[in-house]
């Protein structure tokens, strides 16, 4: 049975109760802590080891994205949940690409928090349908001949598969029984071959062709 450890990050005391209640329909999930700020988050994720953060990116003290790739190195391991009020899809590639596993509005909390921490529990990212429909709509809106999965081999677009759903080179070399420099060499491949400058970039692509 999966014993997942969750860091509430909000400063909203309100919230943090919202979001325990909900997050307490799975009895083997543990809420190892709370922080009201961003430094606080960063400095109780180096104490407590949890494997998830629930990170609300508007903080007091330190942006949410700037936080998020400390609470990354403070704890290489963890993965972040990034809640937020911001339904655009500029601000969920601006999390993807920060490093966050996914994004779950406020208002969707309800019904997509226990969806997401579920899926990031496997190792799946998760953005809230709002947003990816948003996201669908820009693409659609401002949509020009680009980059299609034909200009990779099978064995980049198997690898471009773990790479969109958040795994690391080292997890997608243990995956795919390869070293963790030759994941790294067909991450190059692609992101040269598809002209990509961010990993935003690569979670668009993968949406739009459905390869994830």
């Amino acid at each position: 049975m999966s014993s997942l450890r969750i860091l509430i990050a909000d400063d909203h005391e309100v919230v943090r109760q919202g979001v325990r209640t909900l997050l307490a329909r799975r009895s083997e999930w543990k809420i190892c802590g709370e922080a009201a700020t961003a430094r606080d988050a960063i400095e109780k994720t180096r104490k407590l080891r949890p494997n998830l953060v629930l990170l609300d990116i508007s903080m007091p003290d330190l942006d949410g994205l700037q936080a998020i790739p400390q609470i990354l190195k403070a704890c290489p391991n963890v993965q972040v949940l990034v809640l937020t009020m911001h339904d655009s899809g500029e601000m969920a590639t601006k999390v993807l690409a920060a490093g966050a596993s996914g994004l779950v509005l406020k208002s969707d909390a309800g019904h997509d928090l226990v969806l997401a921490a579920q899926a990031i529990e496997k190792n799946k990212p998760f953005l809230s349908p709002t947003v990816t429909k948003i996201m669908l709509a820009q693409l659609v809106k401002t949509s020009t001949p680009g980059p299609s999965p034909s200009e990779l081999t099978s064995r980049e677009l198997e690898i471009l598969k773990h790479l969109a759903q958040g795994r690391a080179n080292k997890e997608v070399a243990a995956a795919l029984g390869i070293s963790v420099k030759t994941a790294g060499a067909h991450r190059g491949n692609i992101m040269r071959k598809l002209k990509f400058r961010t990993y935003g970039d690569l979670i668009h692509f993968a949406i739009r062709h459905k390869i994830i």
